[in-house]
Protein backbone atom coordinates (compact mmCIF):
# COMPACT_ATOMS: atom_id res chain seq x y z
CA UNK A 1 0.00 0.00 0.00
CA UNK A 2 1.57 3.30 -0.92
CA UNK A 3 2.15 5.78 1.82
CA UNK A 4 0.97 9.72 0.92
CA UNK A 5 3.77 12.05 1.68
CA UNK A 6 3.93 13.85 4.43
CA UNK A 7 3.59 17.27 2.43
CA UNK A 8 0.42 16.41 0.90
CA UNK A 9 -1.30 14.76 3.63
CA UNK A 10 -1.12 18.07 5.52
CA UNK A 11 -2.39 19.92 2.48
CA UNK A 12 -5.18 17.96 2.50
CA UNK A 13 -6.03 18.16 5.96
CA UNK A 14 -5.98 22.22 5.53
CA UNK A 15 -7.91 22.15 2.81
CA UNK A 16 -10.42 19.79 4.31
CA UNK A 17 -10.02 22.18 7.28
CA UNK A 18 -10.81 25.14 5.35
CA UNK A 19 -13.70 23.08 3.43
CA UNK A 20 -15.04 22.77 7.06
CA UNK A 21 -14.79 26.42 8.09
CA UNK A 22 -16.71 27.64 5.51
CA UNK A 23 -19.66 25.55 5.75
CA UNK A 24 -19.51 26.42 8.83
CA UNK A 25 -20.16 30.06 8.27
CA UNK A 26 -22.16 29.24 5.43
CA UNK A 27 -24.63 27.00 7.09
CA UNK A 28 -27.34 29.97 8.03
CA UNK A 29 -27.88 30.95 4.48
CA UNK A 30 -28.12 27.26 3.11
CA UNK A 31 -31.68 28.27 2.29
CA UNK A 32 -34.23 28.43 -0.69
CA UNK A 33 -34.99 32.36 0.76
CA UNK A 34 -32.04 34.60 -0.14
CA UNK A 35 -29.99 35.20 2.63
CA UNK A 36 -30.19 38.42 4.65
CA UNK A 37 -27.89 39.58 7.55
CA UNK A 38 -29.04 40.12 11.05
CA UNK A 39 -29.63 43.75 11.70
CA UNK A 40 -28.23 45.97 14.00
CA UNK A 41 -29.10 49.16 15.93
CA UNK A 42 -26.52 51.00 17.83
CA UNK A 43 -25.83 54.27 19.59
CA UNK A 44 -23.53 56.96 20.42
CA UNK A 45 -23.12 60.12 22.82
CA UNK A 46 -22.15 62.99 21.05
CA UNK A 47 -21.33 66.95 21.95
CA UNK A 48 -24.42 69.27 21.07
CA UNK A 49 -25.10 70.78 24.70
CA UNK A 50 -24.51 73.86 26.52
CA UNK A 51 -20.72 73.76 26.54
CA UNK A 52 -21.45 74.34 22.24
CA UNK A 53 -23.00 77.57 22.94
CA UNK A 54 -19.15 78.90 22.11
CA UNK A 55 -19.67 78.17 18.58
CA UNK A 56 -21.78 81.80 17.94
CA UNK A 57 -25.07 82.30 15.69
CA UNK A 58 -23.16 80.28 13.07
CA UNK A 59 -23.95 77.28 14.78
CA UNK A 60 -21.97 73.99 15.94
CA UNK A 61 -19.99 72.08 13.59
CA UNK A 62 -19.16 68.84 15.41
CA UNK A 63 -15.94 67.41 15.04
CA UNK A 64 -15.76 63.86 12.94
CA UNK A 65 -17.35 61.51 14.62
CA UNK A 66 -16.18 57.56 14.12
CA UNK A 67 -19.07 55.31 14.66
CA UNK A 68 -18.46 52.45 16.68
CA UNK A 69 -19.22 49.96 13.74
CA UNK A 70 -19.95 51.07 9.91
CA UNK A 71 -23.78 51.55 9.45
CA UNK A 72 -25.80 52.19 6.49
CA UNK A 73 -28.19 54.95 8.21
CA UNK A 74 -27.98 57.35 10.87
CA UNK A 75 -30.22 59.89 13.04
CA UNK A 76 -30.43 62.28 16.34
CA UNK A 77 -32.05 62.07 19.44
CA UNK A 78 -31.69 64.31 22.25
CA UNK A 79 -33.96 65.48 25.46
CA UNK A 80 -36.22 68.39 25.43
CA UNK A 81 -38.45 69.83 23.23
CA UNK A 82 -35.53 72.22 20.86
CA UNK A 83 -36.28 71.33 17.01
CA UNK A 84 -32.41 72.66 15.72
CA UNK A 85 -31.95 73.06 11.85
CA UNK A 86 -29.49 69.90 11.19
CA UNK A 87 -27.43 68.82 8.58
CA UNK A 88 -25.46 65.30 7.98
CA UNK A 89 -22.75 64.66 5.69
CA UNK A 90 -21.01 60.87 5.98
CA UNK A 91 -17.83 59.72 4.71
CA UNK A 92 -18.26 56.62 2.40
CA UNK A 93 -16.07 53.12 3.82
CA UNK A 94 -14.11 54.16 0.86
CA UNK A 95 -12.96 57.71 1.63
CA UNK A 96 -15.17 59.71 -0.04
CA UNK A 97 -17.14 62.54 1.84
CA UNK A 98 -20.75 62.92 0.94
CA UNK A 99 -22.41 66.26 0.29
CA UNK A 100 -24.04 67.99 3.10
CA UNK A 101 -27.65 66.96 3.57
CA UNK A 102 -30.39 68.78 5.58
CA UNK A 103 -32.48 66.76 8.23
CA UNK A 104 -35.53 67.33 9.57
CA UNK A 105 -35.26 67.90 13.31
CA UNK A 106 -38.22 65.92 14.00
CA UNK A 107 -39.86 62.52 12.97
CA UNK A 108 -41.56 63.38 9.40
CA UNK A 109 -44.96 62.31 10.29
CA UNK A 110 -45.97 60.93 13.08
CA UNK A 111 -48.85 58.79 14.35
CA UNK A 112 -52.77 60.42 15.11
CA UNK A 113 -53.23 61.67 18.11
CA UNK A 114 -55.38 59.93 21.40
CA UNK A 115 -54.09 56.47 19.61
CA UNK A 116 -51.98 53.84 21.45
CA UNK A 117 -48.86 54.38 19.34
CA UNK A 118 -46.87 56.50 21.36
CA UNK A 119 -45.79 60.07 19.11
CA UNK A 120 -42.20 60.79 19.00
CA UNK A 121 -39.83 64.19 19.85
CA UNK A 122 -36.78 64.88 19.97
CA UNK A 123 -35.49 62.98 17.19
CA UNK A 124 -34.22 63.73 13.77
CA UNK A 125 -35.47 62.63 10.55
CA UNK A 126 -32.90 59.80 9.38
CA UNK A 127 -30.18 59.66 6.77
CA UNK A 128 -29.17 56.72 4.20
CA UNK A 129 -25.52 56.67 3.99
CA UNK A 130 -24.46 53.39 2.27
CA UNK A 131 -21.53 51.93 3.64
CA UNK A 132 -19.87 54.35 6.19
CA UNK A 133 -18.22 54.55 9.03
CA UNK A 134 -17.46 58.60 9.97
CA UNK A 135 -19.92 61.44 9.60
CA UNK A 136 -20.52 65.62 10.81
CA UNK A 137 -23.61 67.36 11.54
CA UNK A 138 -24.15 70.80 11.79
CA UNK A 139 -26.77 72.05 14.83
CA UNK A 140 -28.31 75.56 14.28
CA UNK A 141 -28.75 75.71 18.56
CA UNK A 142 -27.21 73.80 21.17
CA UNK A 143 -29.28 70.51 22.83
CA UNK A 144 -28.85 68.33 25.59
CA UNK A 145 -28.26 64.91 25.65
CA UNK A 146 -27.31 64.38 22.43
CA UNK A 147 -27.01 60.60 20.83
CA UNK A 148 -26.01 59.21 17.51
CA UNK A 149 -28.29 56.41 16.22
CA UNK A 150 -27.06 54.21 14.11
CA UNK A 151 -28.81 51.21 12.20
CA UNK A 152 -26.67 48.27 10.04
CA UNK A 153 -29.01 46.27 7.62
CA UNK A 154 -25.97 44.90 5.26
CA UNK A 155 -24.21 42.51 7.76
CA UNK A 156 -21.15 45.22 7.33
CA UNK A 157 -20.46 46.26 11.15
CA UNK A 158 -17.05 44.90 11.32
CA UNK A 159 -14.41 43.40 8.78
CA UNK A 160 -15.51 39.95 10.16
CA UNK A 161 -18.76 40.43 9.87
CA UNK A 162 -18.29 41.76 5.54
CA UNK A 163 -16.23 38.39 5.52
CA UNK A 164 -19.38 36.48 6.64
CA UNK A 165 -21.69 38.21 4.81
CA UNK A 166 -19.85 37.79 1.53
CA UNK A 167 -19.64 33.56 2.27
CA UNK A 168 -23.52 33.78 3.24
CA UNK A 169 -24.56 35.44 0.44
CA UNK A 170 -22.07 33.41 -2.22
CA UNK A 171 -23.59 30.41 -0.64
CA UNK A 172 -27.20 31.62 -1.00
CA UNK A 173 -27.20 32.68 -4.33
CA UNK A 174 -26.75 29.57 -6.28
CA UNK A 175 -30.08 27.97 -4.11
CA UNK A 176 -31.78 30.74 -4.32
CA UNK A 177 -31.87 31.15 -8.18
CA UNK A 178 -34.62 28.63 -9.16
CA UNK A 179 -36.82 29.82 -6.78
CA UNK A 180 -36.32 33.33 -7.99
CA UNK A 181 -37.39 32.92 -10.88
CA UNK A 182 -40.34 30.78 -9.95
CA UNK A 183 -41.59 34.13 -7.98
CA UNK A 184 -40.89 36.08 -10.66
CA UNK A 185 -43.52 33.78 -12.63
CA UNK A 186 -45.63 34.20 -10.14
CA UNK A 187 -46.08 37.97 -9.58
CA UNK A 188 -49.69 39.28 -10.07
CA UNK A 189 -50.25 41.92 -12.57
CA UNK A 190 -49.39 45.40 -12.28
CA UNK A 191 -48.69 47.05 -9.10
CA UNK A 192 -45.74 44.57 -8.49
CA UNK A 193 -45.24 45.16 -4.80
CA UNK A 194 -42.60 44.12 -3.17
CA UNK A 195 -43.65 42.24 0.31
CA UNK A 196 -42.58 42.50 3.47
CA UNK A 197 -41.29 38.90 3.88
CA UNK A 198 -38.37 39.83 0.78
CA UNK A 199 -36.62 42.88 2.01
CA UNK A 200 -35.93 41.61 5.18
CA UNK A 201 -39.46 43.11 8.08
CA UNK A 202 -38.59 39.88 9.90
CA UNK A 203 -36.01 41.79 11.71
CA UNK A 204 -38.19 44.89 11.83
CA UNK A 205 -41.81 42.88 13.75
CA UNK A 206 -44.14 45.41 14.15
CA UNK A 207 -44.94 46.12 18.10
CA UNK A 208 -48.44 45.32 18.02
CA UNK A 209 -51.24 44.72 15.89
CA UNK A 210 -52.48 46.91 13.25
CA UNK A 211 -55.28 49.34 12.93
CA UNK A 212 -57.51 50.28 9.97
CA UNK A 213 -59.69 53.32 8.92
CA UNK A 214 -60.33 54.35 5.22
CA UNK A 215 -58.39 54.86 2.23
CA UNK A 216 -60.05 58.61 1.06
CA UNK A 217 -56.42 60.12 -0.86
CA UNK A 218 -52.83 58.98 -1.18
CA UNK A 219 -50.14 61.67 0.44
CA UNK A 220 -47.03 61.63 -1.16
CA UNK A 221 -43.81 61.53 0.55
CA UNK A 222 -40.34 61.66 0.39
CA UNK A 223 -37.79 59.88 3.27
CA UNK A 224 -35.01 62.82 3.43
CA UNK A 225 -32.04 60.16 2.85
CA UNK A 226 -29.51 60.23 0.55
CA UNK A 227 -30.36 59.27 -3.39
CA UNK A 228 -27.05 57.65 -4.52
CA UNK A 229 -27.91 54.43 -3.97
CA UNK A 230 -27.99 51.00 -5.74
CA UNK A 231 -30.89 48.67 -6.52
CA UNK A 232 -29.18 46.26 -4.42
CA UNK A 233 -29.55 48.26 -1.83
CA UNK A 234 -32.97 50.08 -1.87
CA UNK A 235 -33.91 47.12 0.34
CA UNK A 236 -31.52 47.53 3.21
CA UNK A 237 -32.53 51.34 2.83
CA UNK A 238 -35.79 50.06 3.54
CA UNK A 239 -35.17 48.22 6.39
CA UNK A 240 -33.14 51.03 8.07
CA UNK A 241 -35.76 53.30 7.64
CA UNK A 242 -38.29 50.83 9.68
CA UNK A 243 -35.85 50.01 12.26
CA UNK A 244 -34.93 53.69 12.61
CA UNK A 245 -38.92 54.41 12.97
CA UNK A 246 -39.15 51.38 15.48
CA UNK A 247 -36.51 52.01 17.38
CA UNK A 248 -35.78 55.80 17.37
CA UNK A 249 -38.99 57.13 16.93
CA UNK A 250 -40.35 54.12 19.42
CA UNK A 251 -43.57 53.90 16.74
CA UNK A 252 -44.90 50.85 16.37
CA UNK A 253 -44.12 49.76 12.66
CA UNK A 254 -42.54 51.70 9.76
CA UNK A 255 -44.37 54.89 9.32
CA UNK A 256 -45.50 54.66 5.69
CA UNK A 257 -47.64 52.23 3.73
CA UNK A 258 -45.77 51.66 0.43
CA UNK A 259 -41.86 53.21 -0.23
CA UNK A 260 -40.92 53.68 -4.08
CA UNK A 261 -37.51 53.28 -5.12
CA UNK A 262 -35.78 55.79 -7.51
CA UNK A 263 -35.66 52.69 -9.76
CA UNK A 264 -39.53 52.30 -9.72
CA UNK A 265 -39.87 49.19 -7.63
CA UNK A 266 -42.74 49.67 -5.09
CA UNK A 267 -42.32 47.98 -1.50
CA UNK A 268 -44.72 46.90 1.39
CA UNK A 269 -44.74 49.43 4.40
CA UNK A 270 -46.49 48.85 7.48
CA UNK A 271 -47.63 45.33 8.15
CA UNK A 272 -50.97 44.68 8.01
CA UNK A 273 -52.22 43.65 5.00
CA UNK A 274 -51.30 45.77 1.29
CA UNK A 275 -55.31 45.97 0.19
CA UNK A 276 -56.22 46.68 3.42
CA UNK A 277 -56.50 50.41 4.92
CA UNK A 278 -54.18 49.84 7.26
CA UNK A 279 -53.29 53.17 9.62
CA UNK A 280 -49.62 54.21 9.34
CA UNK A 281 -47.81 57.05 11.41
CA UNK A 282 -47.02 59.03 7.90
CA UNK A 283 -49.61 61.87 8.10
CA UNK A 284 -50.35 62.77 11.66
CA UNK A 285 -54.08 63.56 12.06
CA UNK A 286 -54.68 61.83 9.16
CA UNK A 287 -53.52 58.44 8.99
CA UNK A 288 -57.20 56.86 10.02
CA UNK A 289 -57.87 58.53 6.03
CA UNK A 290 -55.45 58.03 3.96
CA UNK A 291 -52.48 56.01 2.93
CA UNK A 292 -49.10 57.43 2.29
CA UNK A 293 -46.28 56.37 -0.15
CA UNK A 294 -42.22 57.85 0.37
CA UNK A 295 -39.98 58.54 -2.24
CA UNK A 296 -36.93 56.77 -0.99
CA UNK A 297 -34.53 59.68 -1.21
CA UNK A 298 -34.52 63.55 -0.62
CA UNK A 299 -36.32 65.56 -3.75
CA UNK A 300 -36.05 69.08 -2.43
CA UNK A 301 -33.91 69.94 -5.48
CA UNK A 302 -33.80 66.54 -7.41
CA UNK A 303 -36.85 65.60 -9.09
CA UNK A 304 -38.33 61.93 -8.50
CA UNK A 305 -37.47 59.54 -11.74
CA UNK A 306 -39.76 58.98 -14.32
CA UNK A 307 -39.75 54.72 -13.47
CA UNK A 308 -40.52 56.22 -10.09
CA UNK A 309 -43.35 58.32 -11.03
CA UNK A 310 -44.68 55.34 -13.81
CA UNK A 311 -44.71 53.48 -10.23
CA UNK A 312 -47.14 55.40 -7.90
CA UNK A 313 -49.12 56.42 -10.97
CA UNK A 314 -50.01 52.43 -10.72
CA UNK A 315 -50.04 52.00 -7.24
CA UNK A 316 -52.38 55.11 -6.73
CA UNK A 317 -55.11 53.96 -9.97
CA UNK A 318 -55.09 50.58 -8.19
CA UNK A 319 -55.06 51.11 -4.46
CA UNK A 320 -57.85 53.90 -4.53
CA UNK A 321 -60.54 52.15 -6.39
CA UNK A 322 -59.59 49.25 -4.31
CA UNK A 323 -61.43 51.41 -1.20
CA UNK A 324 -64.48 52.44 -3.47
CA UNK A 325 -62.55 56.15 -4.10
CA UNK A 326 -61.68 57.80 -7.59
CA UNK A 327 -57.98 58.97 -8.01
CA UNK A 328 -59.08 62.04 -9.71
CA UNK A 329 -60.32 65.69 -7.93
CA UNK A 330 -60.77 66.39 -4.17
CA UNK A 331 -62.04 65.19 -1.11
CA UNK A 332 -63.31 66.08 2.62
CA UNK A 333 -61.51 64.55 5.21
CA UNK A 334 -61.28 65.73 9.00
CA UNK A 335 -58.46 66.62 10.81
CA UNK A 336 -57.51 64.57 14.06
CA UNK A 337 -54.95 67.55 15.27
CA UNK A 338 -51.38 66.94 16.26
CA UNK A 339 -48.58 69.18 17.03
CA UNK A 340 -47.72 69.04 13.31
CA UNK A 341 -50.23 68.83 11.88
CA UNK A 342 -51.95 72.80 10.18
CA UNK A 343 -55.44 72.49 10.86
CA UNK A 344 -57.18 71.79 14.20
CA UNK A 345 -58.47 69.02 15.12
CA UNK A 346 -62.07 68.19 13.86
CA UNK A 347 -61.68 70.81 11.32
CA UNK A 348 -63.13 69.57 7.95
CA UNK A 349 -59.94 69.74 5.20
CA UNK A 350 -60.26 69.45 1.43
CA UNK A 351 -57.48 67.56 -0.07
CA UNK A 352 -56.59 66.45 -3.65
CA UNK A 353 -56.86 62.82 -4.54
CA UNK A 354 -53.20 62.89 -4.57
CA UNK A 355 -51.40 65.21 -2.13
CA UNK A 356 -48.29 66.02 -0.72
CA UNK A 357 -47.26 65.58 2.66
CA UNK A 358 -46.81 69.33 3.37
CA UNK A 359 -51.04 69.78 2.13
CA UNK A 360 -51.83 68.28 5.32
CA UNK A 361 -48.84 69.00 7.88
CA UNK A 362 -46.50 71.50 8.46
CA UNK A 363 -43.64 70.11 6.85
CA UNK A 364 -41.72 70.49 3.58
CA UNK A 365 -42.38 66.93 2.60
CA UNK A 366 -42.01 66.03 -0.26
CA UNK A 367 -39.56 68.45 -1.27
CA UNK A 368 -39.79 71.17 -3.74
CA UNK A 369 -38.53 69.51 -6.19
CA UNK A 370 -41.49 66.41 -6.33
CA UNK A 371 -44.45 68.63 -5.30
CA UNK A 372 -43.62 70.64 -8.24
CA UNK A 373 -44.14 66.83 -10.00
CA UNK A 374 -47.59 66.33 -8.22
CA UNK A 375 -49.68 67.58 -11.02
CA UNK A 376 -48.18 65.38 -13.88
CA UNK A 377 -48.44 62.45 -11.37
CA UNK A 378 -52.07 63.21 -11.27
CA UNK A 379 -52.22 63.69 -15.18
CA UNK A 380 -50.46 60.15 -15.06
CA UNK A 381 -52.93 58.93 -12.80
CA UNK A 382 -55.93 59.71 -14.40
CA UNK A 383 -59.13 59.42 -13.72
CA UNK A 384 -60.17 55.71 -12.75
CA UNK A 385 -63.52 55.39 -10.77
CA UNK A 386 -64.14 52.53 -8.14
CA UNK A 387 -65.74 49.51 -9.79
CA UNK A 388 -66.36 46.78 -6.48
CA UNK A 389 -68.70 48.22 -4.09
CA UNK A 390 -67.00 48.51 -0.70
CA UNK A 391 -68.56 47.22 2.55
CA UNK A 392 -68.23 48.25 6.06
CA UNK A 393 -67.92 45.53 9.30
CA UNK A 394 -68.70 46.78 12.60
CA UNK A 395 -68.19 44.16 15.77
CA UNK A 396 -68.11 44.43 19.53
CA UNK A 397 -66.66 42.29 22.05
CA UNK A 398 -68.32 41.77 25.26
CA UNK A 399 -67.48 41.35 28.14
CA UNK A 400 -64.35 42.74 28.03
CA UNK A 401 -63.11 40.81 31.69
CA UNK A 402 -64.17 37.67 31.94
CA UNK A 403 -62.99 34.84 34.32
CA UNK A 404 -61.57 31.48 32.52
CA UNK A 405 -63.84 29.87 31.13
CA UNK A 406 -66.12 32.08 30.50
CA UNK A 407 -67.28 32.95 27.02
CA UNK A 408 -67.33 35.98 25.24
CA UNK A 409 -69.63 37.47 22.41
CA UNK A 410 -68.41 39.28 19.25
CA UNK A 411 -71.26 40.34 17.25
CA UNK A 412 -71.88 43.05 14.56
CA UNK A 413 -73.06 43.50 11.31
CA UNK A 414 -71.82 43.58 7.39
CA UNK A 415 -73.27 46.70 5.10
CA UNK A 416 -72.60 47.63 1.92
CA UNK A 417 -71.82 51.35 2.65
CA UNK A 418 -75.02 52.41 1.23
CA UNK A 419 -76.12 50.91 4.19
CA UNK A 420 -77.95 47.70 3.16
CA UNK A 421 -77.16 45.03 5.28
CA UNK A 422 -75.29 41.81 3.30
CA UNK A 423 -76.55 38.21 4.75
CA UNK A 424 -74.83 34.86 3.64
CA UNK A 425 -71.29 36.43 4.10
CA UNK A 426 -68.66 34.18 5.65
CA UNK A 427 -67.24 36.40 8.61
CA UNK A 428 -64.09 35.36 10.00
CA UNK A 429 -62.99 36.29 13.96
CA UNK A 430 -59.23 36.37 14.04
CA UNK A 431 -56.77 36.80 17.02
CA UNK A 432 -53.57 38.95 16.78
CA UNK A 433 -50.73 36.23 17.22
CA UNK A 434 -47.51 38.56 17.86
CA UNK A 435 -44.95 37.70 14.65
CA UNK A 436 -47.46 35.69 13.02
CA UNK A 437 -49.98 38.79 12.48
CA UNK A 438 -53.90 37.50 12.71
CA UNK A 439 -54.96 34.17 13.60
CA UNK A 440 -58.49 32.98 12.45
CA UNK A 441 -60.25 31.71 15.47
CA UNK A 442 -63.44 31.17 14.36
CA UNK A 443 -65.85 31.37 11.35
CA UNK A 444 -69.67 32.65 11.36
CA UNK A 445 -72.27 33.59 8.93
CA UNK A 446 -74.52 36.69 8.59
CA UNK A 447 -77.97 36.62 9.03
CA UNK A 448 -80.49 38.88 7.73
CA UNK A 449 -80.12 42.63 7.80
CA UNK A 450 -75.84 41.59 8.16
CA UNK A 451 -75.76 40.88 11.77
CA UNK A 452 -73.65 38.13 12.88
CA UNK A 453 -72.17 36.84 16.19
CA UNK A 454 -69.41 34.31 17.76
CA UNK A 455 -69.29 33.10 20.78
CA UNK A 456 -65.37 32.54 21.80
CA UNK A 457 -63.38 30.73 25.16
CA UNK A 458 -60.41 32.31 25.76
CA UNK A 459 -57.79 31.16 27.45
CA UNK A 460 -56.01 34.45 28.03
CA UNK A 461 -55.95 38.13 26.94
CA UNK A 462 -56.96 38.37 23.37
CA UNK A 463 -56.87 41.37 20.82
CA UNK A 464 -59.99 40.34 18.45
CA UNK A 465 -61.28 41.48 15.08
CA UNK A 466 -63.89 40.74 12.30
CA UNK A 467 -63.56 40.38 8.93
CA UNK A 468 -65.12 40.07 6.08
CA UNK A 469 -62.55 38.37 3.42
CA UNK A 470 -64.68 39.57 -0.25
CA UNK A 471 -67.52 38.05 -2.17
CA UNK A 472 -70.68 38.58 -3.47
CA UNK A 473 -69.08 40.95 -6.31
CA UNK A 474 -68.14 42.88 -3.09
CA UNK A 475 -64.55 44.03 -1.18
CA UNK A 476 -63.48 42.87 1.68
CA UNK A 477 -63.31 45.05 4.88
CA UNK A 478 -62.16 44.39 8.59
CA UNK A 479 -63.57 45.97 11.71
CA UNK A 480 -62.19 47.95 14.61
CA UNK A 481 -60.40 45.55 17.01
CA UNK A 482 -61.55 44.48 20.72
CA UNK A 483 -59.71 43.56 24.01
CA UNK A 484 -60.50 40.93 25.93
CA UNK A 485 -58.93 40.23 29.34
CA UNK A 486 -59.25 37.10 31.04
CA UNK A 487 -58.47 36.27 34.98
CA UNK A 488 -57.74 32.75 35.76
CA UNK A 489 -60.36 30.75 38.33
CA UNK A 490 -58.32 29.19 41.51
CA UNK A 491 -60.03 26.43 43.96
CA UNK A 492 -58.51 25.73 47.01
CA UNK A 493 -59.13 22.30 49.23
CA UNK A 494 -57.77 21.30 52.58
CA UNK A 495 -57.23 17.69 53.85
CA UNK A 496 -58.60 18.35 56.99
CA UNK A 497 -60.30 21.53 59.01
CA UNK A 498 -58.96 20.64 62.69
CA UNK A 499 -55.54 19.14 63.51
CA UNK A 500 -53.42 19.47 66.19
CA UNK A 501 -50.96 21.91 66.77
CA UNK A 502 -47.20 20.29 64.98
CA UNK A 503 -49.44 18.52 61.99
CA UNK A 504 -48.83 19.39 58.45
CA UNK A 505 -52.22 19.74 56.81
CA UNK A 506 -52.44 19.35 52.73
CA UNK A 507 -53.50 22.68 50.81
CA UNK A 508 -53.95 21.59 47.20
CA UNK A 509 -56.30 23.14 44.28
CA UNK A 510 -56.64 23.86 40.61
CA UNK A 511 -55.82 26.65 38.33
CA UNK A 512 -57.11 27.11 35.16
CA UNK A 513 -55.42 28.48 32.47
CA UNK A 514 -52.90 26.20 33.76
CA UNK A 515 -49.78 28.08 35.29
CA UNK A 516 -46.96 27.40 36.35
CA UNK A 517 -46.80 28.19 39.90
CA UNK A 518 -49.20 29.69 42.88
CA UNK A 519 -48.60 31.73 45.67
CA UNK A 520 -50.09 30.19 48.96
CA UNK A 521 -50.24 32.86 51.11
CA UNK A 522 -51.24 31.75 54.64
CA UNK A 523 -52.65 34.05 57.49
CA UNK A 524 -53.53 33.50 61.35
CA UNK A 525 -56.16 35.01 63.19
CA UNK A 526 -54.88 36.78 66.06
CA UNK A 527 -57.22 39.69 67.42
CA UNK A 528 -59.78 40.20 65.27
CA UNK A 529 -57.46 40.21 62.31
CA UNK A 530 -55.75 38.04 59.82
CA UNK A 531 -51.87 38.09 59.94
CA UNK A 532 -49.94 36.95 57.38
CA UNK A 533 -47.34 34.67 58.30
CA UNK A 534 -46.46 32.86 55.88
CA UNK A 535 -45.84 33.00 51.81
CA UNK A 536 -45.32 29.73 50.07
CA UNK A 537 -44.30 29.68 45.74
CA UNK A 538 -45.86 26.49 44.91
CA UNK A 539 -45.33 25.19 41.33
CA UNK A 540 -48.38 24.06 39.41
CA UNK A 541 -47.84 20.88 37.09
CA UNK A 542 -51.07 20.84 34.73
CA UNK A 543 -52.44 23.33 36.17
CA UNK A 544 -52.75 21.24 39.94
CA UNK A 545 -50.73 22.73 42.62
CA UNK A 546 -50.39 20.89 46.05
CA UNK A 547 -48.27 22.10 49.37
CA UNK A 548 -48.16 21.20 52.98
CA UNK A 549 -47.83 23.90 55.83
CA UNK A 550 -46.67 22.79 59.41
CA UNK A 551 -49.14 24.26 62.09
CA UNK A 552 -46.78 25.59 65.30
CA UNK A 553 -49.07 27.47 67.03
CA UNK A 554 -52.79 26.91 67.79
CA UNK A 555 -55.43 29.39 66.03
CA UNK A 556 -56.88 29.68 63.41
CA UNK A 557 -55.31 29.75 59.82
CA UNK A 558 -56.78 31.16 56.61
CA UNK A 559 -54.85 29.75 53.23
CA UNK A 560 -55.36 31.65 49.95
CA UNK A 561 -54.23 30.59 46.62
CA UNK A 562 -52.67 33.76 44.83
CA UNK A 563 -51.89 34.33 41.10
CA UNK A 564 -49.82 37.41 40.35
CA UNK A 565 -50.59 37.97 37.10
CA UNK A 566 -48.51 37.87 34.03
CA UNK A 567 -48.65 39.36 30.29
CA UNK A 568 -51.21 36.46 29.16
CA UNK A 569 -53.77 36.74 32.22
CA UNK A 570 -55.03 38.74 35.13
CA UNK A 571 -54.55 38.49 38.63
CA UNK A 572 -56.43 36.35 40.62
CA UNK A 573 -57.01 35.26 44.52
CA UNK A 574 -59.29 32.05 44.95
CA UNK A 575 -61.91 31.39 47.60
CA UNK A 576 -59.44 30.51 51.10
CA UNK A 577 -60.27 27.84 53.00
CA UNK A 578 -59.39 27.44 56.72
CA UNK A 579 -57.41 24.94 58.99
CA UNK A 580 -58.14 25.30 62.78
CA UNK A 581 -54.94 24.15 64.99
CA UNK A 582 -55.29 22.75 68.34
CA UNK A 583 -53.75 22.08 71.46
CA UNK A 584 -51.84 18.21 71.95
CA UNK A 585 -53.69 16.33 74.62
CA UNK A 586 -50.63 16.89 76.05
CA UNK A 587 -50.68 20.20 76.32
CA UNK A 588 -52.12 23.68 76.18
CA UNK A 589 -52.53 25.48 73.04
CA UNK A 590 -50.37 28.67 72.80
CA UNK A 591 -52.03 31.74 72.97
CA UNK A 592 -50.63 33.98 70.15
Amino acid sequence: MLKQHPVKRTLVILVLACALVLAAVAAPALSLRPYRPEPVDFEMAAPGGPAVRAAGAAGFVSPVLRAPRRFNLAGLRWSGSAEPRIAVRVRRSEGRWGRWTPVAGHPDGGPDPHRAEPGSRSVSSPLWAGEADELQYRLSRPVAGLRLHFVNTTGSTTRIARVRTAVRAAASSALVAVAALDAARAQTPAPAIVPRSAWGAADCAPRGPAAYGEVKAAFVHHTVTANDYTPAQAPAAVLAICRYHRNANGWNDVGYNFLVDKYGVIYEGRAGGVGLAVLGAQAQGYNAQTTGIANIGTHSTLPQSDAALDSIARLIRWKLPLHGQPTAGTVPVTSAGGASNRFGRGQEVTLERISGHRDGNRTSCPGEALYAQLPNLRARVGGVAPVTPRTRIDATVGPGVVRYPQQVRLKGTLRRLTGAGVSGAPVEVQAFAGRAGWRTVARTTSAAGGAFEALLSPPAKRVLRARFPGGQGLLGSTSRQGVVLVRPTLTTTRSVSRAPVGRTPVIAGTIGPAKRRVLVVVERRIGGRNRRVARVLVPARGGRFRTAFRLRRAGLFRFSAVFAGDAANLSATGMPVYVRAVGTAGGAASRR
